[in-house]
């Protein structure tokens, strides 16, 4: 495993923890010592790629009423 695929797991296990955590982001940044900017860019980077990553839906028609 890559070091860059190592750093995406350790922030994916991290992610985890701190939704579950219930903490604010400055609490749960000081007790694991890395900063907010560290925290909200790979929220950001989870958010993107689980969007992109969700299997198409096909759309659900409802008939027009005239």
């Amino acid at each position: 495993m890559s070091t860059k695929e190592q750093l995406r797991q350790l922030w994916a296990e991290r992610i985890v923890e701190f939704r579950a955590s219930g903490m604010t982001m400055a609490a749960w940044c000081s007790a694991h010592q890395c900063s907010i900017d560290q925290l909200k860019y790979w929220l950001y980077k989870a958010n993107r790629t689980s969007s992109s990553v969700k299997p198409f839906t096909s759309p659900v028609w409802a008939p027009l009423l005239s």
